[in-house]
Formats: C-alpha cells, structure tokens, sequence
C-alpha cells in the first residue's frame, strides 16, 4: 500500500468516526450553531493528531447553496445543513461531505436528496482506470436531469498533498489512472432554498473502485 493510500484511509476513517459523533451531538442539543460544530470537527481532528485539509464548512439552511461557507455563530437553521470536512495525514488530504436535514423532510426535500445519492451511486459505478473524467461528469448532468442547472461545480477532484488535485472530474477530458484518489460530489443548489451536496472518497483500479470512505448516506432527519 502506498503511502498516500494508507494516509488517506486512515483521514477517511476518522472522517467517517467524527461525523458519526457530530450527529449524536446535534440530535442531543449539544451542538447548536454551525460554528459549534464546525469547532467540533476541527478539536477532534487535532486529538488524533490530525490537520484540516481546509477549512471545515457548516452551511445550514440558506446558507448551503454557497459551497465553501464560512460557519457562522447563529444557530443551526432549518432544512438540509451541508457538513464538508476533511482531515490529512502526513500531508495527504481526505474530503468527505454529507447532508443532513434539520426539522423534519418534505416530499420535495426527501425527492432532491434522493436524486442527488443516486447521481453520486452512478457515476462512482463509473470509475475504472482509463475512463474520462468528463463521461462521468457528462453522466452527473444528465441524471441530475431537470435539476442539471442547478449543478454548479466539478463532479470531483484527485486527493493527494493538495486538496484540489489532478485529475479533475469535470468538462476536461482528463483520464483517471490506477492508484488515483479521487472525489464524486454532486450537488444541487438552488438559491435562497436548500442546498444538497454528498462527496465520498475513490480509490480508481484497473478494473473497477474501492470507496474509501463510509459513513451513512441516508437521509438524516434531526427533529
């Protein structure tokens, strides 16, 4: 195993066990604001002896349609609430993003989030080495469907000592290569109403993928 793969396994893991522990602490009020748990995320990172690969995002409510929200004091608003963070080992960075829902989901709210877990499901079926990154991508847009617009940004990134690294999964025709790491995020976001965004981490083979990171993606409703 090399040393970027064991690295970021190992920031996958503690991802998957922090965000697990977040949750428990939101549902039992202990966590109330996005800085709260953003604060949360980042103090465990540094027990493990861990740094952030970038800084922890927070957006709840409204504030989820902005990808790269900065966390702010007020207190965790109604509706999905995007929780981006990652933490590096040795340099190598991981990057996990879930979606939960504060307040109970709406039929429309449950339908979106549906939509954007299966675009994700697809093109992580996707990955081999060899394949472009853009057919991925393409496949992103065109199952997001009627919401295709509301999809504003790469489907993925590689992962190394950079956060945003080569190959892009985007509208380049980059090709994914055996032992590249990689990110699947699609989202939707529509203004001044919700935003949506999962992210798993990939390890790209010659024949096939190996999702790296494992935390739950089903819709958590926090009432």
């Amino acid at each position: 195993m090399s040393k970027k793969l064991e690295c970021i396994k190992k920031g996958c893991a503690l991802n998957d066990k922090i965000f697990l522990e977040a949750v428990k602490k939101i549902k039992q009020k202990e966590l109330r604001t996005e800085k709260q748990v953003a604060n949360f995320v980042d103090s465990e990172f540094s027990k493990a002896g861990a740094k952030n690969a970038f800084p922890t995002i927070v957006a709840s409510g409204k504030h989820a349609v902005e990808w790269h929200w900065e966390p702010k004091n007020s207190k965790l608003l109604n509706g999905f609430c995007v929780i981006d963070f990652g933490s590096r080992f040795s340099g190598y960075c991981s990057d996990m993003t879930r979606t939960i829902h504060i307040g109970k989901a709406s039929k429309t709210d449950k339908r979106l989030y549906s939509l954007v877990k299966k675009t994700q499901e697809k093109c992580i079926k996707q990955i081999n080495a060899g394949k472009e990154g853009n057919d991925i991508y393409l496949l992103a847009k065109k199952s997001l469907g009627a919401y295709a617009d509301y999809f504003g940004h790469g489907l993925g990134h590689g992962l190394t000592t950079l956060i945003h690294a080569n190959p892009r999964i985007s509208k380049n025709k980059a090709k994914l290569m055996d032992g590249d790491i990689v990110t699947i995020e699609p989202g939707i976001y529509i203004p001044n109403v919700l935003g949506i965004r999962i992210e798993d981490d990939i390890l790209v083979k010659k024949s096939g993928f190996a999702v790296l990171s494992n935390s739950t993606k089903k819709l958590i409703e926090i009432k």
